[in-house]
Formats: C-alpha cells, structure tokens, sequence
C-alpha cells in the first residue's frame, strides 16, 4: 500500500496513524495536494489517497479508514461495526473531521489571500464553527480516552484534530481552554503511531503568493 500526502495534513495522518496502529506496511508519497501530479493520483486534487493491491486507488480519509477497519476485522476494528457503539463513534468524527475542515477553510484563506482580499466575515463564522464542535467534544470526553477505557477512531482522529491546531491554527486550541481535549491529544501524541507521523521540517505548505 502507497500513502500518498503530507503529514501536515490531519486527514493524511489520521489514515497513516490508523495504519500504524494496526501494523499494515505502507510507503508513502510525499506529494502535496498543491502539486500539479496530484491529478494524476486523485481527480479532486485533494489528500490522503491510499493505492492498495491491483494498483486500485481509494479516496477520502473515512473510505480508507473504512477498508482499514476491514482489513483488521470486526475484533480489532476502531469503529464498532453496528449498534449504539457505532453511531456514537461516528457522531463524534462527523463533529471532529468537520472541525479538521473548517481550521483548513480558515489556514487556506489567510494563506492564500493578501490581508485586504480574506473574507473575514467567512473565517469568523468558520473559527465559530470550529469552536462550536470544540466546545461540545471537550465537554463529552471520557478518560483516560473519549469513551472511557476503549480507545477507537474517535481517539486517532481528535488527536489528529489537536496537532494539526497546535501546528497551524494556535488560536483555536490555546492552553487550557478545552483540558479534556488537551489530555486527550497529550496521550494520543505519546503513542508510537502519532511519534511515528509527525510532520517533518519539510512537510509544509506552499508559500505565499
């Protein structure tokens, strides 16, 4: 298997945690989303890809995860497969990957837009919604992982969520705002699956223009 992306994408390091945790080989290719080869890999120009046996390419983060969880069966699987288990698992990635999206709406609009062009009505109602999906994930967290002693997708993905605000968006995660959060992300970046995708000094965006 080939992951394609940069660790600096939470979606890209969700799906490369995920492999870590459930110890599938894979390389990787670290090729940007902004990089014109992209469309050769995916149409939508956009990461993670994952290109697995019979050089089949899938898409999207929740798709890879997906197959993932298949691959390592129902028993090890981080989201359950049915019942009340996994719609409470799938509540709490329908909040934390649309939060990953709105951080990336707002780090994209001001990277990409001189300061008098940034839609600022835009990125205040984005940073809204992100602190909006925030405020309810800190208050609903468990201990010592989100539901409790079981450690599933929801873990990974939150803790993908954490470290891609601590490395881009500082002001939507500051110290001691959402602790339950912050304890989460501390132990997720403790394992060896998170030590192992952390973004390298030259996994970065494009510069400005």
């Amino acid at each position: 298997m080939i992951l394609v992306g940069q660790f600096d994408s939470p979606f890209v390091r969700r799906v490369a945690v995920t492999l870590h945790h459930y110890h599938l080989r894979f390389e990787r290719n670290r090729l940007s989303a902004f990089h014109p080869g992209m469309v050769e890999i995916n149409p939508l120009m956009r990461v993670p890809s994952l290109i697995i046996d019979g050089d089949e390419t899938l898409y999207d983060s929740n798709a890879i995860i997906d197959y993932l969880d298949e691959l390592a069966g129902p028993q090890k699987a981080l989201i359950p497969r049915s019942g009340d288990e996994r719609r409470r698992v799938l509540q709490v990635l329908a909040l934390a990957t649309g939060a990953m999206d709105k951080a990336i709406a707002v780090v994209y609009e001001r990277r990409f837009h001189s300061a008098h062009t940034i839609a600022h009505e835009w990125t205040v109602r984005c940073m809204a919604q992100l602190s909006g999906a925030l405020v309810h994930l800190d208050a609903h967290a468990g201990d010592p992982w989100y539901f409790g002693r079981k450690f599933t997708q929801a873990d990974i993905t939150l803790g993908c969520l954490a470290g891609y605000l601590n490395l881009r968006l500082t002001e939507a995660f500051p110290p001691g705002l959402y602790p339950n959060l912050e304890r989460l992300n501390e132990r997720c970046e403790a394992l060896d699956a998170f030590i192992e995708t952390r973004p390298a000094p030259d996994e970065f965006m494009p510069a400005k223009p």
